[in-house]
């Protein structure tokens, strides 16, 4: 027999003793990953998203990463992300959303400064993290008695295991390109259900429409207007996984006037209609906040 003592205390990882709540825990295969899940923003809760097999394009705060088996992205409060598999790699993933966390100099449902990489390398780490999802997602499909609060600590384990890998370092030098690029980003998104030209940008912010075009690709790698049609989308694929609204009020919601348009821009993003989207998430089971 080897025994393995405890040799020194530990600080706690939650700020005074409050803990993460778990909201949900979601297993998806290829037949769901396929569908992009285009730009869309958790304002109440941080998700974690760890990818099992394939690979993907994963856009997380206006920057784009090809990530792969292993990875682990992390969507802050408040961050808005854009998830697509890679076509010549079918991905599988688990995720989780939580809520009621508050780390020690970051703001609630944050688990890495916005400055550093949303993605982690998991490595040697990689079985362990699998592990611990697996586990929670199999306990709350059982509905066992007491499972909720199993998933409790297993998500204390999840969450201590990915901060121990974060780099916390904040990045304080940003040039004026970068402020610039933020500051369009930020009125887009504040707007984008309102706006219908790049005049109306340049405009509202008193920047040449060349300079406005050639920032916001630099910073998001997106054309203004794709981006605020992604946006458009992907609000419109969480009302409609999410909510009874119809697909005609969802279309008026974010934007659209004709909901003809907005179905023909709906299909060719998503690559289903509106209505399919709904069905396939919907009566598919899959009643999980996206």
């Amino acid at each position: 027999m080897v025994q393995s003592f405890v040799k020194k205390d530990f600080t706690p990882t939650f700020e005074n003793g409050r803990l993460p709540k778990l909201l949900y825990v979601c297993k998806a295969e290829a037949d769901h990953t396929k569908l992009p899940c285009v730009m869309h923003v958790h304002k109440d809760r941080l998700e974690i998203l760890y990818i099992r097999h394939g690979r993907g394009i994963h856009t997380i705060g206006g920057r784009q990463y090809h990530t792969k088996q292993g990875d682990i992205l992390i969507y802050n409060s408040g961050v808005i992300h854009d998830e697509r598999t890679n076509p010549d790699a079918e991905m599988s993933v688990y995720s989780c959303g939580v809520s009621n966390l508050k780390l020690e100099g970051m703001r609630e449902n944050c688990l890495l400064p916005d400055s550093a990489s949303p993605v982690l390398h998991s490595n040697v780490f990689s079985q362990d993290i699998e592990h611990l999802f697996r586990m929670m997602y199999t306990q709350i499909c059982s509905e066992n008695t007491g499972a909720e609060e199993i998933c409790h600590h297993l998500l204390q384990s999840l969450i201590v295991m990915l901060v121990k890998q974060i780099d916390r370092r904040i990045d304080t030098e940003e040039n004026k390109e970068v402020i610039v690029g933020e500051r369009i980003k930020k009125y887009i998104d504040d707007h984008y259900s309102e706006v219908h030209t790049l005049e109306s940008i340049s405009e509202a912010l008193n920047i040449s429409l060349s300079y406005l075009c050639h920032i916001f690709k630099e910073t998001t790698g997106y054309a203004p207007m794709q981006y605020i049609m992604r946006r458009r989308i992907g609000e419109a694929q969480s009302l409609l996984i999410n909510t009874q609204y119809s697909a005609t009020e969802i279309a008026s919601m974010v934007g659209y006037d004709n909901s003809n348009y907005f179905n023909t821009i709906f299909t060719r993003i998503v690559g289903m209609s509106p209505i399919k989207y709904r069905k396939c998430w919907v009566d598919g089971n899959s009643n999980v906040d996206r």
